[in-house]
Formats: structure tokens, C-alpha cells, sequence
């Protein structure tokens, strides 16, 4: 009796590359944590994790993040608060080790904290 494998191997639909995959498992894939922003219909089968955050990054822009400046956080953006941080997507990490957050993470946060951050959709409007 041989246990059941946790994941497969995937093969990109955008760059080729293999990667890990938990879609054909009991668990939930990794690319579950991506807000479902890409069309299930657009013929493209799985992404790996560069790929995949560059796809719903792009995608980010096109539906969501519309404006220079927000003045309040568009109502999808707020809806997907609670999905996990994912490197790339909400935060980058400069060379010194400090988390950059981005405009995705902001625009969730839902409102101009007053701390300057380097992208703040909100045009700093909390700042003093």
C-alpha cells in the first residue's frame, strides 16, 4: 500500500520551469493565498510563484489599483485583507533586510497610517 504523494510537479504555463504543486492533493495549494484575480478561463494552466505574482500584480493595476492616489481603498482591495503576506506581492525585502511594503499591502490596509511609507496610494494624507 503506497501513501498518497502530497504534491506534483508543474510545469509553468508561462516560463516552463518545474515547481511544486499541492493542487491534486488533500491540501490547499500555495497559489491559494493569491487573490483570485486572473480569468480561470484564459486557457493557462498552473504558474509557478514569480510568474503567478507577476500575473496578479499586473492584474492589481488593471482592476484595482486605478488611481495615482486613492482617497479611500477600493472595496476589492479590502476584501482580500486577510489572505497572507506573500513576498513580491505585498512586501519586498531591500538589501539592508528591511521589508518595503507595497502599494497592494497599503491599498488592503485600508488608510494612510501617517508613516511616510515609499508607496502609499493614499498620498500621505495621515502624515504630519
Amino acid at each position: 500500500h503506497r501513501a498518497e504523494r502530497s504534491h506534483r510537479i508543474a510545469q509553468c504555463a508561462t516560463c516552463h520551469t518545474d515547481f511544486i504543486c499541492h493542487g491534486a492533493s488533500q491540501q490547499p495549494c500555495w497559489c491559494m493565498d493569491y487573490p483570485p484575480l486572473l480569468s480561470p478561463s484564459s486557457g493557462l494552466n498552473c504558474r509557478c510563484p514569480a510568474c503567478l505574482t507577476r500575473a496578479v500584480s499586473e492584474q492589481i493595476t488593471l482592476q484595482i489599483d486605478t488611481q495615482a492616489v486613492h482617497q479611500f481603498a477600493p472595496a476589492q482591495a479590502i476584501a482580500y485583507q486577510k489572505l497572507p503576506l506573500i513576498e513580491g506581492l505585498d512586501y519586498q525585502i531591500d538589501t539592508a533586510g528591511r521589508w518595503i511594503l507595497s502599494r497592494w499591502y497599503l491599498l488592503k490596509r485600508g488608510e494612510c497610517c501617517g508613516n511616510a511609507c515609499r508607496n502609499c496610494p493614499y498620498g500621505h494624507s495621515a502624515v504630519s
